[in-house]
């Protein structure tokens, strides 16, 4: 962060905007709610439509049963059974890695999957739901990065025929989960990580090896040695998959990315197109109703659960804060120089860098490129 002094203070004052702002938001859709429940028996559309929804989060865990099948729920209640959204968790219907073709194909109707899996598809996806090297640690400041960046992502996720309603899931911080202890920014070099996206170029920097798994693979993985480390979500989250058990230390903070999506709200277009209005706007509600889930269950969780990880015998490191801004500058540069001619990519470092300025990460925009007006 900044020195304290007068950009500090418009910092502090600029999240206490985003504050008010998102308990208006909720005002307002509470307020929805209520009006669409006193309305719903008006609706003159009485068919019923079913849809499926895939997901990476596996079913038992906290993002699956307190984010998306609280959204399923809503959209029943809210449409009084006229939408059906049935949940299955990773690998269920088929592998993580085939939901972007089956909702795009209409194979499925909905996927709340992680956009940083699609990097194949276009170069934009390895870099905008990651933030690398964000320093963001707030639901708040990752939700304001995410407002920033809605249109293009609904541009590009248009090109390909699906429809994005933005983020319905909100990461709270993640780490790194190891077997080999990380203590400087040194310690990277020969390590094994199951990464993803952009996340998997930050870390060769620093002489690491990136791979790719699945999340119901990244268990056996580590207890296998077939990976040294992994990141996935948070230690709640990974907790509920085991993840402590087949780990001895936990890497603090994040490198590869700060607060911002887990997960999207992406639908096929036609399944989309096909709903008359008001079960769009149910769909919208449910959206907000549980990113509003997804702003209690994940940074309180996270903390709980970061306290059992270190009863389970996990210890828990933090890199030393020299090291911590050496790997954010590094990666910043980097990513300037890597988005240079890719489709999208330009525009969104652009974005990225205005967002980090605005909140107060001067130094870290300027690592991008930013230059103060």
């Amino acid at each position: 962060m900044l020195e304290f002094g007068e950009e500090e203070h418009t910092s502090f004052m600029g999240r206490l905007f985003l504050v008010k702002r998102r308990i208006v938001a909720v005002l307002v859709f509470s307020l929805l709610v209520c009006c669409f429940i006193g309305s719903c028996s008006f609706a003159t559309d009485q068919k019923v439509y079913k849809w499926r929804l895939v997901t990476h989060s596996m079913p038992g865990t906290s993002r699956y049963d307190g984010v998306v099948v609280p959204f399923c729920e809503a959209v029943k209640n809210l449409s009084g059974g006229r939408l059906i959204v049935e949940p299955y968790g990773a690998g269920v219907l088929m592998p993580v890695f085939e939901s972007f073709d089956a909702v795009k194909n209409g194979i499925v109707e909905v996927m709340m999957v992680y956009s940083g899996y699609w990097g194949g598809k276009e170069p934009f996806f390895s870099v905008a739901p990651l933030g690398p090297a964000s320093p963001l640690e707030t639901f708040y400041e990752g939700m304001y990065l995410d407002e920033q960046l809605f249109p293009l992502f609904e541009k590009v996720y248009a090109k390909h025929g699906l429809v994005y309603l933005g983020t319905v899931d909100a990461n709270s911080l993640e780490y790194l989960c190891s077997n080999k202890p990380i203590r400087t920014l040194g310690d990277f070099k020969g390590v094994s990580i199951r990464t993803s996206a952009f996340s998997a170029q930050m870390y060769n920097l620093f002489g690491a090896s990136a791979v790719s798994l699945s999340g119901p693979e990244i268990y056996t993985a580590l207890q296998l040695g077939t990976v040294d480390a992994a990141e996935f979500t948070d230690y709640k989250e990974n907790m509920d998959m085991g993840l402590h058990e087949v780990s001895k230390y936990a890497i603090e903070p994040s490198l590869h990315t700060g607060v911002g999506e887990d997960k999207p709200l992406v639908i096929n277009k036609n399944a989309w197109e096909s709903l008359p209005d008001d079960l769009k706007l149910i769909v919208k509600m449910a959206r907000d109703h549980a990113l509003y889930r997804s702003s209690q269950v994940g940074p309180i969780d996270r903390l709980k659960a970061m306290k059992l990880w270190e009863k389970a015998g996990v210890e828990i490191i933090h890199l030393p804060e020299e090291d911590v801004a050496k790997a954010r500058q590094m990666t910043l540069e980097f990513l300037a120089e890597w988005a240079k001619d890719k489709p999208y990519c330009e525009e969104y470092v652009q974005v990225y860098a205005n967002t980090l300025y605005d909140l107060g990460y001067s130094k870290e925009a300027k690592a991008l490129g930013y230059v103060e007006k």
